[in-house]
């Protein structure tokens, strides 16, 4: 059992250095193998990740020399140990430094050990470090976020919605699961939820919501290989929910990949009509087919194409759920939010609205528009209907009703994660005048 968690420690420092090497955390974590606990590798990866600037912050103080002058594994290795000492209460300390220092040596050398082995038994002996003053800084290390997103959010929120966001996103997760009504109903997935003795909750908007405690891999949760369920936060599950898809329609999903709304929409439509899924990676589509195959979704067609420039005949409803920073989902993403620039961020409104403006021509008359991201920026999400608007003055937009805690915005409605406990997307629904 010992060597089980020393597996486990180890393959949490792999998949660290990987994750330093660009990999992303969920991917890495799919190569975990049965010789370590799965869920305390995942449990150290994760929080490290979601803690990462506190922790480099911490070992600043009990260093000689910056933490980049060490090697990726002697560098992981730390951090994991640092996350277990700090933030689990119920792992062993000295286990945890002599895994750490059995690592070490592993991965280095006798005196990498010394330092390794020193490092965390002084940390464990007296609290050298301090949080700086100034308030942008202190949050930014306290909560493990880029200093320049800390700073855009106090600006746009200011400071007590700020470090409320922070402590949401650094919150544990639920894990969040759609059941698919094409193969079950919420009511009898619900007797298997009893039957196997998993705890769950279900939303008091969507039914089709459940919220289950993460015991594992989502993979062998019941149901989950015969399609019975996806997983899907209910921020994602409101897009299908406003754009009203009805059978026997025609529906355009733009920018579609990895398809999880796509098979969303087709439920409504009970598997009739037509739903045409474009992406412009053909890799992406792939794995969207498999999944919706699982999910017996069969009324879709995917084309690889570029939303700017894709043509078809009118469609009845259209969803551009468009490419964006993804800063409302950094929660179940912690290693996004070290991925993000400035720079990353600038060129994306355009990319938007063009994706709309293209949308605006392939629908019919009297038909839906939903606009949605995944991010808390208003220049993605507002100001970029607001360009549309004064293009299009064939579209209005419609008021959003019956569905709890969002924000209306000048444009749209937002929903901020720390008031609503989902994602933070942004809803736009508009309707193209009917001819007169």
């Amino acid at each position: 059992m010992k060597d089980r968690y020393y597996r486990a420690r180890e393959e949490a420092t792999l998949a660290l250095v990987h994750v330093e090497e660009g990999m992303w955390a969920k991917e890495t974590l799919s190569y975990l193998s049965d010789r370590g606990d799965k869920a305390l590798s995942t449990e150290i990866v994760y929080g490290t990740l979601q803690n990462l600037l506190l922790i480099d912050h911490i070992l600043s103080f009990y260093l000689k020399y910056p933490l980049s002058k060490l090697t990726p594994h002697i560098r992981n290795i730390l951090r994991g140990a640092i996350y277990q000492l700090h933030f689990l209460d119920k792992v062993p300390q000295k286990i945890v430094v002599y895994d750490s220092v059995r690592l070490a040596g592993r991965y280095g050398h006798k005196g990498v050990q010394g330092l390794v082995s020193g490092v965390l038994n002084n940390f464990l002996r007296e609290k050298r470090w301090v949080l700086p003053q100034e308030t942008a800084k202190r949050l930014s290390l306290e909560y493990s976020h880029p200093q320049w997103l800390v700073e855009r959010w106090l600006e746009t929120l200011g400071k007590e919605e700020t470090e409320a966001l922070l402590k949401w996103n650094n919150s544990r997760s639920t894990l969040c699961v759609r059941v698919n009504t094409l193969v079950n109903s919420p009511k009898d997935y619900a007797k298997i939820l009893e039957k196997a003795n998993i705890p769950f909750t279900i939303d008091t908007d969507i039914n089709q919501a459940f919220y289950l405690e993460k015991t594992g891999s989502v993979t062998e949760l019941p149901g989950f290989a015969s399609g019975s369920i996806q997983p899907q936060s209910k921020a994602s599950m409101l897009v299908a929910y406003l754009l009203e898809p009805k059978p026997n329609e025609s529906i355009l999903d733009l920018c579609a990949a990895p398809g999880t709304k796509t098979s969303h929409i087709a439920e409504f439509m009970k598997n009739t009509g037509t739903i045409t899924a474009v992406d412009i990676s053909e890799k992406r589509l792939e794995s969207t087919q498999v999944n919706l195959e699982r999910l017996k979704v069969t009324n879709v067609s995917f084309v690889a194409k570029d939303a700017r420039y894709f043509q078809i005949n009118s469609q009845d409803k259209i969803l551009v759920d468009a490419p964006c920073s993804g800063l409302g989902i950094l929660k179940n993403r912690p290693d996004a939010r070290y991925q993000k620039t400035t720079e990353s961020l600038e060129d994306l409104p355009k990319l938007q609205l063009e994706i709309l403006n293209n949308a605006a021509t392939l629908l019919r008359p009297g038909g839906i528009l939903v606009y949605s991201t995944c991010t808390l920026e208003k220049r993605e999400n507002s100001k970029v209907i607001e360009q549309f608007l004064l293009k299009h003055n064939e579209f209005y937009e419609e008021e959003i009703k019956g569905i709890t805690g969002l924000t209306r915005e000048k444009r749209g409605y937002q929903s901020y994660p720390h008031k609503t406990h989902t994602d933070g997307f942004y809803y736009c629904r508009l309707r193209k005048r009917a001819k007169s």
